[in-house]
C-alpha cells in the first residue's frame, strides 16, 4: 500500500480545483453548520482515540458543545487538538455534503471561575448550564474543508477548503 500516495489523493486534485471566492464560501460553509446541530467530535491522545456524537451550537466562529463527561475528556487533558465531521446522509452520486474540521478544543468545567463570564459570552443560559454541571467544549476551528456535490453547478470544484488566522 503506497500510503503517501493515497494520503496525497486530495491535496493533488486541489492544486488544480476551481475555488469559490472565499466570502462566497464563507457564507456557504456557515449556512451548512447552521442548519444542522450533530456532529462527530475526534479526540486523541498517544494510541488512545474517541469519536463521539454530540450536539453543537455554533457562536462567534465557535463549535459550542456541551457534555456531562465521558472518555472523550481523557485524551483532552493532554492533547487540545481536535476534529469535527458533520454530513448528511448520502443518497447517491451528487448527494454528497459535508464538513471536515480541524480545531483546537478549550475545554471549561462548571468549577472554573470564569465558567459563567463564558458561557454568558456566547449567549447562552449560564444559570441553567451550572445547575446541570455540564462541561463546555469550545472548539475554535483552524481548518474547515467543505465538500458539496452540487457546487459542480456553479462551476466549482466540489471541495472547498478555508485555512482560519487566529489572531493572539
Amino acid at each position: 500500500m503506497n500510503y503517501e500516495e493515497a494520503a496525497a489523493f486530495w491535496t493533488e486534485k486541489d492544486k488544480h480545483a476551481v475555488k469559490m471566492p472565499e466570502t462566497e464560501l464563507r457564507g456557504a460553509v456557515e449556512s451548512f453548520i447552521k442548519a444542522r446541530n450533530t456532529c462527530a467530535l475526534a479526540v486523541a491522545d498517544g494510541d488512545f482515540v474517541r469519536c463521539t456524537p454530540l450536539t453543537y451550537k455554533y457562536r462567534a466562529g465557535k463549535f459550542v458543545i456541551f457534555s456531562e463527561g465521558g472518555q472523550k475528556f481523557r485524551a483532552l487533558k493532554e492533547n487540545k487538538h481536535a476534529a469535527l465531521a458533520i454530513y448528511d446522509e448520502y443518497k447517491g452520486p451528487g448527494s454528497a455534503k459535508s464538513l471536515q474540521v480541524a480545531g483546537i478544543a478549550t475545554v471549561i468545567g462548571a468549577d472554573d471561575p470564569d465558567y459563567t463570564e463564558r458561557i454568558e459570552s456566547l449567549g447562552i443560559n449560564a444559570a441553567h448550564m451550572t445547575k446541570l454541571r455540564l462541561t463546555l467544549i469550545l472548539i475554535t476551528p483552524t481548518t474547515l474543508e467543505y465538500l458539496d456535490s452540487t457546487l459542480k453547478e456553479q462551476g466549482y470544484h466540489p471541495r472547498q477548503s478555508l485555512q482560519i488566522e487566529r489572531h493572539k
